[in-house]
């Protein structure tokens, strides 16, 4: 029956209304990676980041002391929106991937979930989230595709 219960994850406050077992799931956990030159603390300081192509805003982003400075900092940003808006999928799998794929402490506690339906407790986001109504967990669809991608990887070792 523990199978088919849903994960729903968060990061700070909300945390404590759910399973803080899951907390690695969160963008804002603390999953070191390093691409492209950059070091990046957690996948928000990524995403963030990615956000821009101005070297000096990138810096400030990746740098940022926490993941919530580090939205802050990327909302601010002058962009394209109808250019993030669609690209921002395929950003945020990339850091998922990054994140998981070189973390193996972090991908192994990912494949543990096994087929378990993963989803961001969030009361208000209805895009990335995965608890209120109507909401579309992209983030959590995304998390659940690259769990099989790496378990598929693993598998074929």
């Amino acid at each position: 029956m523990e199978e088919s219960k849903p994960i729903y994850f968060s990061f700070g406050a909300k945390a404590k209304v759910i399973d803080k077992s899951y907390v690695f799931l969160s963008n804002f956990y603390e999953s070191p990676f390093t691409v492209g030159g950059h070091t990046y603390r957690t996948v928000e300081h990524y995403f963030q980041s990615q956000k821009t192509e101005d070297e000096e805003s990138k810096f400030i982003i990746i740098n940022a002391l926490t993941p919530g400075s580090a939205k802050g900092l990327g909302r601010k940003l002058q962009i394209d929106r109808e250019l993030w808006q669609q690209i921002r999928v395929n950003v945020m799998r990339n850091a998922i991937f990054l994140k998981f794929s070189l973390n193996p402490d972090l991908k192994e506690k990912l494949i543990a979930t096994g087929t378990r339906d993963l989803r961001e407790f969030s009361p208000r986001d209805k895009f990335w989230g995965g608890s209120c109504k109507n909401s579309q967990n992209t983030l959590g669809k995304i998390i659940m595709s690259v769990r099989e991608e790496l378990k598929n990887h693993k598998d074929n070792q």
